[in-house]
C-alpha cells in the first residue's frame, strides 16, 4: 500500500483524487469491453491463420504463384513485421476464390443446342 502518510487536512483531496482514478479506471473497463464484444462478433478475429502449403491446397497453385498474388496484393494475405513467411485466413482464400472464379469460355450444351436450332452453327463456339 501507499507509505504515504495523509493528515486530516489533506484527505478530502486525497479522497477526489481516488474518486477521479476510478471513474477513469471505470470508462477503460467499459471501453475494452466494448473492444472484446465487438472482437468477438467479429469473424475475422476468430480465423484462424494457415500457411502457405494449406494456401496452395486451396488455390490449387504453386508457392511461387501465390507469393507472387499476395506481393501484388491480389490476394488476401499477412505478413508479421519482421518474419518472412505470409499467412492467409482460409475463408478468406475461399471467398477471393469463389468472387474472382472466371465463367468458362466454353458453351454449355443447352447454349450449343439453343445455338443450332437458331441457325447460328456457323459462329464461333467460345464466348467473347
Amino acid at each position: 500500500m501507499l507509505n504515504n502518510v495523509i493528515t486530516f487536512d489533506e484527505l478530502p483531496g486525497a479522497v477526489s483524487s481516488l474518486v477521479s482514478l476510478v471513474r477513469e479506471l471505470a470508462d477503460e473497463v467499459r471501453e475494452l469491453r466494448a473492444q472484446l464484444a465487438s472482437e468477438r462478433n467479429n469473424p475475422k478475429s476468430n480465423a484462424k491463420f494457415i500457411g502457405i502449403e494449406k494456401a496452395c491446397e486451396i488455390l490449387g497453385k504453386a508457392k511461387s504463384t501465390i507469393y507472387r498474388l499476395a506481393k501484388e496484393g491480389k490476394l488476401p494475405a499477412y505478413k508479421v513485421p519482421g518474419e518472412k513467411e505470409w499467412r492467409f485466413v482460409e475463408s478468406e482464400l475461399v471467398t477471393h476464390v469463389t468472387e474472382n472464379k472466371r465463367q468458362s469460355s466454353v458453351l454449355s450444351f443447352a447454349e450449343m443446342e439453343a445455338e443450332i436450332s437458331r441457325g447460328t452453327r456457323g459462329k464461333s463456339t467460345y464466348r467473347r
